[in-house]
């Protein structure tokens, strides 16, 4: 019986960006060298973000891309915490790694507004932000900064199941940035 060459690269595609993201059943964790990141990002909106107005808040940024499976799951997980910390000191962030000649700003933005994501979503078309925390493409991967500005250690990569477990590890992440952070205006 004879190959469909139209479904076996089908497989193949999806098999290779299963691959790229990270495992959705196990999660992996780095540690970064980068200590003091950097960026200025365009959003969709056209606002440029840039890391150094940002001092003073905690920082949650999410490196995503549309081909993967497992972002799509963690953006909805990431808009929960983010109505639960609406009046803290938390800003949000989605990052897409992707280059507008393979996913462009109208389809980010349908992508967002169908998993009702309200924080912004910007664009590392180069990937210069992304490789400032890994050198190997891996998604999701959030990265959590303390009000200085600094790298709270590890890089994490990937998307604990179930939902509720992942936003427990997340929840308690940046509850511990705030606390740091009400400790040091004191």
């Amino acid at each position: 019986m004879a190959t469909n060459p139209s479904r076996y690269l089908a497989s193949l595609f999806i098999a290779l960006a299963l691959g790229l993201c990270a495992s959705n059943s196990a999660q992996s964790q780095v540690r970064t060298p980068i200590n003091n990141p950097t960026f200025k990002l365009q959003g969709l909106d056209g606002r440029v973000s840039d890391l150094a107005d940002l001092r003073g808040n905690v920082v949650l940024v999410s490196f995503g891309a549309t081909w993967c499976a497992p972002c799509s799951t963690e953006l909805r997980a990431l808009q929960d915490l983010l109505n639960e910390y609406r009046d803290k000191p938390v800003k949000f962030f989605w990052v897409s790694i992707e280059r507008p000649e393979q996913v462009t700003n109208a389809t980010l933005r349908r992508y967002a507004k169908e998993r009702k994501v309200t924080f912004p979503v910007l664009r590392d078309s180069s990937q210069a932000v992304f490789l400032q925390f890994s050198t190997r493409v891996r998604l999701p991967m959030i990265v959590l900064l303390g009000k200085d500005g600094r790298v709270d250690a590890p890089v994490q990569f990937g998307m604990r199941t179930p939902a509720e477990a992942y936003k427990a590890d997340l929840r308690a992440r940046l509850d511990k940035l705030l606390a740091a952070r009400n400790e040091s205006d004191q």
